[in-house]
């Protein structure tokens, strides 16, 4: 709750209530409307409203199950809402990993993902998947080391020209605990993709032109109503002393280590 707008003003009022009107508390009168953290454009000025990260990933995975048929490749089977959110959960950072180390090896993320998926093949089996999906990458191997050279999709990555050596996959193995928990291949609207291009599409799905609030003053008053005030959309939460307590001493902890509002994030995709 503390990284919602205006959260030192409500602690402080929330401190008032409960030193001076602690009967309004504890009778269960004492509420709080949620603004939003976060608002989406969705088209001819209708605005869609969040009140946290959560509640727009939630939305994005509706939605793209709304738009998209997705389903398992053995069986296939849809994906259920309980086998999406867990495949969600699970995969959210890895398009991101897989880029940023693709990039780093300057290999097309695709093929990277294939060439993980093939390290327990034989060079003969691995080298016949591959000529079948990319008939314009030469594998060759020499010393007993693979080589890749060639095109691995229409041109977009260039030239690819990599050589497996011991080294290479020691550099690419914290992608393989994603890879090797998941299905491999995915069927979406009746297309097999791979869980890099499925992971990708999710990115893809997310609101472009969502921006963050920084304060209930960049709302206008409209916004304000529809968003926070109006029965309709609000949405209220309810203070019981124990939670007015919690609020106050986190706030304290707070103001006394700023570096503690960095605990538990995952810094290190981002760049300085």
């Amino acid at each position: 709750m503390l990284c919602a707008p205006g959260a030192h003003i409500r602690v402080l009022i929330l401190k008032f209530l409960l030193l001076y009107c602690r009967p309004l508390i504890e009778a269960g009168r004492v509420y709080t409307a949620l603004s939003p953290l976060y608002h989406v454009d969705m088209g001819t000025k209708n605005w869609r409203y969040f009140i946290d990260m959560d509640a727009v990933i939630d939305f994005v995975r509706k939605d793209f199950l709304k738009n998209h048929k997705l389903c398992h490749m053995r069986t296939k089977k849809q994906f259920t809402n309980s086998e999406f959110n867990a495949f969600v959960n699970r995969f959210k950072d890895y398009d991101k990993l897989m880029e940023h180390i693709a990039y780093n090896k300057a290999i097309n993320p695709v093929l990277l993902e294939d060439v993980l998926i093939s390290r327990g093949l034989s060079f003969s089996k691995m080298k016949q998947n591959f000529n079948k999906k990319y008939p314009y990458l030469n594998v060759s191997q020499k010393k007993g080391v693979t080589i890749l050279n060639g095109l691995a999709d229409n041109g977009e990555s260039g030239i690819q020209s990599v050589v497996l050596t011991e080294q290479f996959m020691n550099d690419v193995t914290s992608l393989i605990p994603y890879i090797d928990a998941s299905e491999k291949r995915y069927l979406v609207n009746g297309k097999k993709l791979g869980l890099y291009e499925l992971t990708h599409e999710l990115r893809n799905a997310e609101p472009k032109n969502m921006e963050r609030a920084k304060g209930l003053g960049e709302l206008n008053p409209r916004e304000l109503g529809i968003s926070t005030l109006d029965p309709a959309h609000r949405k209220l939460l309810r203070y019981t002393t124990q939670d007015i307590a919690k609020e106050i001493e986190l706030m304290r902890k707070v103001n006394d280590d700023k570096y503690s509002l960095l605990k538990g994030v995952d810094i290190s995709q981002y760049e300085f």
